[in-house]
Parts: C-alpha cells; structure tokens; sequence
C-alpha cells in the first residue's frame, strides 16, 4: 500500500477525488432532491412599502399630500436572498424634482435587495399635490409666565435685535397663523429678566403652535423690566417767594408736562397730579431757564426725570380796567331768592395787574365776578366777590356786593301791594335808590379797591389767580395770599384820585 501512495501518479488520482468531495459538500442543498443540482427560485409578496419622496425643493415648495402613501411588491428571488433582506431594503421613490405645483401623476421607482427582482409593483403611479411656499413678516409678541414678586409689575418687555420676524410656511398655512411669540418666566422676579436665546414660536388661530414654519431668526434676546408700581403724572409746579416789585410773569414753560412716579399702587392710587418741583421767584430777577430738582413726597419711591429745567418770561408790571364784569351769584341754599342792590346794574369794573402782553390779550370773558351764598340766610348782606382770572393776573383789592335774600316761600304768600302804593314806591327807589352816595356826596354804588397802610396793607380780597409775581394753580383761590400784601403805591394814588373826583 505504501508502494501505491508513494508513486507520483497516485497521488494526483487521490487529490483529484478529494476536491470533488469538497466541492459536492459546498454545494450541497438539504432541502433539494438529492439527485438535484440547481437552485429554485421562490416568489416574495409584501403588502406595503411606503412611498419616499425625492428631488422636492422644500424652501420653495411644500407637499401638501401623496396618494396612495404606500404600494404593494411582488419579488422573486431565491429562498437565502429573501429571507436575509430586511423591510427597509425595499425602496419605493417618487421623484418630485419636475413635478408642477398643484395636483400631478408621477412615475414611481423601486430599490430592491441584492439577487431579488421585482414581479410586480402596485399601483406604479402615486398622485400628488404641491404648493408654493411663502415668506410672510410678523411681529414678535412676549408672553410672560407667573407673577413677580409681591408689589412689582411687568414693564414693557425690549426684544434683540427687533421684534420682526420672517415665518415662512405652505402658502395655504400662512393665513392660519394666530401668532409669534416668545415664552419668559418671570415668576417671583425682582429684577430685570434676561432671555439671550429665547425660542420663537409660532401658533396657529387655535392655539396649537404650528412645528412645520421656518422662522428666521428662529431666536431672539429678550429683556422683561420687573419695577415696582408706577403712574404717568401731569407735572403741576409750586412756586414760593416773590418777584422784583415792578416784575410780572408772563410765561412759564417746564421741559417736561409729565413725569413717572413710582411706588406702591395703594399710593400711586391716590394721585392726580405731582407738584415736587417749587420755583423760588425771589431768584428771578430777569427772564431765563432754571433747574428744579423733583423731589419725592411721602410713600413715592422715585420720579423720572428728577430734574425739570423750567423757563420763565417776565415783562414790567402793567395794570388794566376791566369794565362791567357780569356779577354771578352761586351756592345759594334751596328755597331762597337772591337779588343784587349794590352795584344797581349787577356789573362791576375790575382792575386787573400783571404782564402787559397778558393783560393786552385778557377778555372780558376771561374774567368772571362770584358771590358765594353759602350758608347765608334771609335778609341783606355784604359779599366779597371771588375774581377768577387767567394764570399770572391778579387783584390787588377786595370787591364787595350787597345781597338781599329772601325765603321764595314767604314772597309767593305775601298780600299783594296796592298798584298806586308800588308806584310810589318805585318813584322814591328810583329817586335815591339808583345812586347810593354817603354824607361827603361820593358815589359809593361801586366798590374801590382797599389798600393797605402805606401801600403795603393786609388785602383780604379774593382771585382766582396769582398776584403779578406769584402764579396761583388753583383756579378759584380766596382770601389772603403772598403776593396780595404788595400793592401798588401809584394804584392807591390813582384809587384816591378817583374818589376825590366824583
């Protein structure tokens, strides 16, 4: 035996043998026949594949739907190739790249695994519909989450690097855009919050916010202001001290007519006006600007600003006769009748100082005579006269009226008067009734203006402005005030002049 496998030609015979051996072994198929050699086929059905879509230029169109979604293959293919592939290396592809906007058929193409064919594709078409897309521009709103802090309030939210936004979405969705927006926090804040990369969101008519938009930019820096309370105030000035005697004002106009106010609300309630701001005239000798600090009242925190420049226009002194001023009577109390005996003709002659320009511009209109008769009773009385002026006019005197008042009651029950007795009654009024005059023959039917003591007498008269140097803000200001101490000397001289000539 070993005389065989040592010879050359045997050992080829031997190798030659062994090789087939192998080769039978490789290819061997178990579930063949076994007298068969070659490899059957087997067909392969899956019922849906989805449908990719391909070749869309989706920053100018949008697919607005794909029917059907899915197909149905039938495959071949033998029995390893099959059952080795996995679902997601069947293909199926609908190439968008030339298909018109609107609705359109396209051509449908498949992928398929390696050594499996395809028998049959089910439908080989799919419909679509496509529509533009559009780019609109929005504006940014901020909506807060929570409550500050106890006392504080949400200021106007600042966004970076502005609150305009482009939204670019299907042209069919952009009309069902409700808003953009940015969410903060600001729950139990004290300070200012900072968002440096807030999201921009966009929301639909209903609420639900629409994921599909494209926002550029899609984020933006957003500050919310967290202060305390605060209150926009018209600014009212005070004024203290007097003017150079032979000065009036004739203007005054602050660089700011309002200024914020913060505090607690409880005392920002109560407010209507702020006058933190006095004006010394004492240091006005000619016309100019000043600078007025604003300093806060009680229970204010701050102001803005807290300085007012304010400037002021003077002119010398002037003064001007306002004839027949219509009296009116108010405040009468209910049941009562009043009729004026003195002046006869219910007008009176006021004489009015302060800048020219102002007082070369005043109408009769402007000036206005009040009595008041509140609390007054039945019977004649002598009423001071409230003098109502523009601003920076005044009155240096007291004007005064006689009132009779009478029950209205008692008047419609008193028996008649003889119509010869009301006659001659009539006669003797107008006989000395028309003209009061006192012993000296002076014509005393209408007041003249009471002056002090060398010129510089207590007056308890009544205006309804300031003196010709200090303006009054209250419009109806009665009895004695700082600038009602100062009158004229020439005024008193020409007030006796008056009277010596009647």
């Amino acid at each position: 035996m070993d005389k065989y496998l040592a010879h050359p030609t045997a050992l080829k015979i031997l190798s030659v043998v062994v090789a087939l051996l192998l080769w039978a072994v490789v290819h061997f198929d178990p579930e063949s026949n076994s007298n068969s050699t070659t490899t059957t086929a087997v067909t392969h059905v899956i019922d849906t594949v989805k449908i990719k879509t391909i070749g869309l230029d989706e920053k100018t169109k949008a697919l607005r739907s794909i029917d059907p979604g899915t197909v149905k293959l039938v495959v071949s293919g033998s029995r390893t190739r099959i059952a080795a592939a996995e679902p997601d290396d069947y293909v199926v592809s609908a190439n968008l790249s030339q298909a018109p906007d609107g609705q359109s058929e396209v051509q449908l193409s498949v992928e398929l695994p390696k050594g499996v064919e395809l028998v049959q594709m089910t439908p080989n078409r799919a419909s679509v519909t496509i529509v533009p897309m559009q780019t609109k521009e929005f504006e940014v709103q901020v909506l807060t989450e929570g409550e500050p802090a106890n006392g504080y309030k949400v200021g106007e939210p600042i966004i970076k690097p502005n609150n305009r936004v482009h939204v670019t979405l299907p042209e069919d969705e952009l009309a069902d855009v409700g808003a953009v927006s940015v969410n903060v926090n600001v729950k139990d804040e004290e300070e200012t919050v900072s968002e440096k990369k807030a999201r921009v969101i966009v929301y639909d008519n209903d609420g639900n916010e629409m994921e599909d938009a494209v926002v550029s930019p899609s984020v933006v820096e957003v500050e919310v202001p967290i202060t305390k309370p605060y209150k926009t105030l018209p600014l009212q000035l005070g004024f203290s001290g007097t003017l150079p005697d032979g000065l009036s004002i004739a203007k005054v106009t602050p660089s700011v007519q309002q200024v914020t106010v913060y505090g607690p609300q409880d005392v920002l309630d109560k407010l209507d006006y702020y006058d933190g701001a006095t004006v010394d005239l004492s240091k006005v000798t000619e016309s100019g600007s000043f600078t007025y600090a604003i300093a806060p009242i009680e229970g204010v925190a701050s102001i803005d600003p807290s300085k007012v420049t304010v400037t002021i226009d003077v002119e010398p002194t002037s003064e001007r006769v306002i004839e027949k001023v219509p009296i009116t009577l108010n405040s009468l109390a209910e049941g009562m009748t009043a009729a004026i005996q003195e002046p006869a003709n219910s007008t009176i002659d006021i004489v009015v100082t302060g800048a020219s320009s102002l007082l070369t511009a005043l109408q009769q209109s402007d000036v206005q005579a009040v009595a008041k008769l509140e609390s007054l009773g039945v019977g004649q009385h002598e009423v001071v006269l409230d003098v109502h002026l523009p601003s920076y006019l005044h009155v240096y005197a007291q004007y005064k009226v006689i009132i009779d008042i009478s029950d209205s009651k008692a008047a419609s029950t008193k028996p008649e008067v003889p119509a010869d007795t009301t006659d001659q009654q009539t006669d003797a009024a107008g006989a000395d009734g028309g003209k009061q005059t006192d012993a000296a023959g002076t014509d005393t039917s209408s007041p003249t203006p009471e002056a002090g003591d060398d010129g510089a007498g207590d007056d308890t008269g009544t205006s309804s402005s300031s003196d010709a140097g200090i303006p009054a803000d209250d419009s109806s200001s009665t009895g004695t005030d700082a600038g009602s101490v100062r009158v004229w000397s020439n005024f008193r001289q020409q007030a006796d002049a008056a009277v010596d000539a009647d």
